[in-house]
């Protein structure tokens, strides 16, 4: 069940990315951008949706590759066997198409990142396929790891990131730091982790990539927002 753990965390990544977007949504509307952050927004909730179903459709022919291999292991006697079966059986799975659009984990996906978002009807609007700005809302560091811009503790924006280097989660040094000084015995507290250690001071390094990226991602859209105030003058 671990790989499903990790879908379902990304999922919920990309629900709490949407979410740090729309706070930053609302901070430049007061530059009057003439909707440009809104119109980028929109497109950003298409993009999360196109995620989704990827991840949802990796999620479902994991689990059917899953049960075609204990198949195969049960019917076949030798190895032989057993390859000729997995063979077959592999194959049809991945010949198999898979629509993610009627199942409820989309459809709650979908509510909650258009909720996340402050949005509805997106894709009636026709922005589920516009050209995105993902780049704006996942971010991502050494091995296309996908990552919150929220501290897993405070819920708040990371503002200071620190790296467990026992499992690759980031979190805010302000809020990690406190918590274990004064508890022993935390672990990670990212949905699906599989690291079971306790969290100590020695693994937590700071992450210079990551602070880059968020302070650049900030003043763009600051920038973005000036910009558009000018041109309106």
């Amino acid at each position: 069940m671990e790989f499903n753990n990790l879908a379902d965390s990304a999922l919920s990544t990309l629900v709490e990315n949407q979410k740090f977007f729309k706070e930053m949504s609302d901070f430049v509307s007061d530059f009057s951008d003439g909707g440009k952050i809104k119109k980028l927004q929109e497109q950003s909730v298409g993009k999360s949706k196109e995620h989704a179903k990827n991840l949802l459709k990796t999620k479902i022919k994991h689990q059917s590759l899953k049960k075609a291999m204990k198949d195969a292991k049960d019917s076949s006697a030798t190895i032989e066997e057993f390859e000729e079966v997995w063979k077959e059986r592999s194959e049809a799975v991945e010949k198999k198409r898979i629509n993610v659009k009627n199942l409820d984990e989309f459809k709650n996906f979908v509510n909650a990142v258009e909720s996340a978002a402050g949005q509805t009807g997106v894709e009636a609007n026709g922005q589920a396929n516009g050209t995105g700005h993902d780049e704006d809302i996942i971010m991502e560091s050494s091995g296309s790891e996908v990552f919150s811009l929220y501290d897993p503790w405070s819920k708040a924006l990371i503002k200071k990131p620190i790296r467990n280097k026992m499992c690759g989660h980031i979190y805010d040094r302000d809020s990690v730091m406190p918590i274990i000084m004064d508890n022993f015995g935390i672990r990670c507290p990212v949905l699906g982790c599989a690291n079971r250690s306790y969290i100590q001071p020695d693994h937590l390094v700071e992450d210079s990539n990551v602070q880059q990226k968020i302070q650049q991602l900030m003043s763009n859209v600051i920038l973005d927002g000036s910009a558009s105030e000018e041109d309106e003058k």
